[in-house]
């Protein structure tokens, strides 16, 4: 029998083993890409991931074709030089099995001077290519190894840049690139820029001079974050007498919207605000920012989804409907 924690032949695996790795970071990488997307996993040579619905789902290349290549997205036999982070070669080492560069539990066992057959250790050891075997984590001295976007992602591949709601990466000859949706969000799922109240956003880009300038800065004030009806920032007092340069965001319960003059959660009707005034909204018809009262938005969970008149007629929010008798509201 063997005994606990002993060291595991690499022969005995390669017959013995079936299944996908697991993922085992805190955060789904697919987060960040859209439906569909395939890259390389960033802890295998070996491993393409397919995101969907933000899930990643995990796919193994093995036998003769043991690497994953990002941009065909095929099991290859080999991979370009270029692909450095992922480099095997045989050469030399027929019958000998080199570390995975990108996993500490991987391996590849080269069965002659051209092939690669991929490999993983058990769970809870460590691959050792000095001793060849599989190892306890406590005698490893491997870690994770670090990775760059671009070489998992294919060129011209959007993701989500965490940064900035409307920020975005792309890889351009393999170099990570910074990009911004103008006037609106990037949304992750769909890998386009829409409309910001189609994503739900904790990373607003600051306004402008936000919390003032050098020579007037903001000091314990909450502002609009210019982007929300509902959101805003709060301006701390610095003690250099600087404009707060790391405001904190926030936003009003559902049904009032921030209003900077009062420096409070107000009452929508009371506060003038442009941008999507359905955000946080219960009734499913509200009162449009159109000068007259006249016009309303018609709401689906939180969003704009068309603009209606009530001709001659005035809208009364609290009834949902167009009424002859005048209305007056602070916002139109």
């Amino acid at each position: 029998m063997k005994k606990p924690g002993a060291l595991v032949p690499l022969a005995l695996l390669l017959l013995l083993q079936s299944g996908d790795l697991v993922n085992a970071g805190t955060e789904d990488i697919c987060r960040l890409f859209s439906n569909g997307t395939v890259i390389r996993d960033p802890d295998s040579c070996s491993q393409s991931i397919t995101c969907i619905d933000h899930v990643s789902h995990y796919a193994t290349c093995s036998g003769s074709t043991p690497f994953f290549d990002k941009d065909s997205a095929k099991c290859v036999k080999s991979l370009s030089s270029s692909t450095s982070s992922c480099s095997i070669s045989c050469q030399g080492v027929a019958t000998h099995f080199l570390a995975d560069p990108k996993s500490c539990s991987g391996y590849y066992y080269c069965s002659d001077q051209e092939t690669a057959l991929h490999g993983t250790c058990p769970q809870d050891t460590h691959f050792n290519s000095t001793t060849q075997t599989c190892t306890r984590l406590n005698e490893s001295a491997c870690t994770t190894s670090s990775f760059e976007y671009c070489s998992i992602v294919k060129d011209k591949v959007s993701f989500d840049n965490l940064q900035g709601c409307n920020k975005y990466h792309e890889c351009e000859k393999g170099v990570l690139k910074d990009k911004t949706c103008t006037s609106k969000y990037y949304q992750a799922s769909t890998g386009t820029c829409v409309d910001k109240a189609l994503v739900a956003c904790d990373a607003h880009p600051l306004p402008t001079d936000v919390c003032g300038k050098a020579s007037k800065p903001k000091e314990d004030t909450f502002v609009g974050d210019a982007a929300t009806c509902r959101g805003y920032f709060y301006c701390a007092k610095q003690k250099d007498g600087t404009p707060d340069p790391n405001p904190s965001w926030n936003q009003c319960p559902q049904d009032r919207f921030f209003d900077e003059t009062n420096q409070k959660c107000n009452y929508p009707n009371l506060v003038k605000c442009s941008n999507d005034r359905c955000d946080g909204r219960t009734p499913p018809f509200v009162l449009s920012s159109k000068a007259g009262c006249r016009d309303y938005l018609v709401c689906s969970d939180g969003v704009t989804v068309t603009t209606k008149s009530c001709g001659n007629y005035f809208f009364d929010e609290d009834l949902g409907s167009c009424v002859q008798d005048v209305k007056t509201y602070s916002v139109c």
